[in-house]
């Protein structure tokens, strides 16, 4: 398991790097296995790079716990360190055989095969963070397969013992009103005064594009950007930035330029939903190029649910279009195809 915490700039040389991407790699490459079955005594590792260090450190030790902003190491020794999230790149862990085949099958697109996997994993892992490192996966999967109510429940239940956890980015939030409704987690306006910010967030996104409960949506979240910490902030804060794209006559250059300085302090994975909006918002401004570089994030870098992930990558293909740069936007098409020809095509259940 890679997590990636480093924040890096937006550029335009994204764009550059996904068309060698699509050129050089199979339609469905894959990270490799991360190891799993390392000795059984300091098992774990963290590799870390301090801000502005150019150089990585490995550090080996037992991982104690992952939570909020922090990792906890036990050393050789009896050490203990403490690091900050943001200075992790990456971390290795031991996993169960059920863990590891459930991301197998995230990565497989086999969604409901993960879900399987995790829930058994879940439920024979006696480490803590470990467990919620399993349900964040279980998340993913639960979002992928349109079990997206499941999904915050999820969620949920990881804030509960973890209330500043980064795994907030699985929340199943809207993203493109343009879905049909049965590729939109469904809330009741009730869900907007919820004792969990989650749901609130959750709620505010699904209701946001309706004319009737649009002004108490974006209370909610303007409350929640006030008042909530970490993630959740940012992520009410970004599903502020869909209100201009719901109202045309209100988006402005301006707004555009600002949000891209404020997504260059964001971790990648948070990242992806405001790179989604700006990409539709750049589109809508004329400015192709820049709308292609970030609609292409999504579905390369860090994918949303599949028919969220799925529109930004149709979106690129118009941007790359209209800019004139026909060639990868037909090569792009050709990804599209085969990811709709080789998703496992799953009905939620009612």
């Amino acid at each position: 398991m890679r997590i990636v915490l480093v924040t890096d700039g937006r550029t335009k040389a994204l764009l550059s790097l996904i068309a060698f991407v699509v050129l050089c790699l199979p339609a469905h490459a894959q990270p490799p296995d991360e190891a799993s079955a390392l000795p059984f005594v300091s098992s774990d590792q963290i590799v870390i790079r301090k801000a502005g260090s150019q150089r990585a450190k490995t550090m080996s030790g037992v991982i104690e716990d992952l939570s909020g902003q922090t990792v906890v190491l036990r050393r050789a020794g009896n050490t203990v360190d403490v690091f900050n999230l943001r200075d992790v790149v990456s971390l290795r862990f031991q996993k169960s055989p059920e863990f590891d085949e459930g991301l197998r099958r995230i990565r497989a697109r086999n969604w409901k095969g993960a879900v399987t996997a995790l829930q058994a994993a879940a439920n024979s892992e006696p480490r803590k963070w470990v467990s919620r490192e399993i349900r964040a996966s279980l998340a993913n999967a639960q979002r992928g397969i349109g079990q997206l109510n499941v999904c915050l429940e999820t969620i949920e239940r990881i804030l509960k013992d973890d209330a500043d956890s980064r795994h907030v980015v699985e929340l199943p939030l809207v993203w493109d009103e343009r879905l049909p409704a049965e590729h939109r987690i469904s809330m009741a306006v009730a869900d907007l005064k919820s004792e969990s910010l989650a749901r609130q967030l959750a709620a505010a996104s699904a209701l946001l594009q309706d004319l009737q409960h649009q002004t108490a949506s974006i209370a909610t979240l303007q409350s929640l950007k006030k008042n909530a910490h970490g993630r959740l902030r940012d992520l009410a804060e970004m599903q502020l930035w869909r209100v201009p794209l719901l109202r045309p006559d209100e988006l402005r250059s301006s707004d555009i330029a600002s949000w891209n300085q404020q997504v260059r302090f964001l971790d990648r994975r948070t990242r992806s939903g405001a790179e989604f909006i700006i990409g539709r918002a750049l589109l809508a401004t004329h400015d192709y190029d820049n709308a292609a570089t970030s609609l292409l994030w999504v579905p390369f870098l860090e994918p949303l649910d599949p028919p969220t992930t799925a529109a930004s990558l149709t979106d690129a293909i118009t941007a790359l279009n209209l800019a004139g740069r026909t060639a990868e936007a037909a090569r792009l098409r050709i990804e599209l195809s085969d990811q709709t020809a080789n998703h496992i095509d799953e009905k939620p259940p009612r």
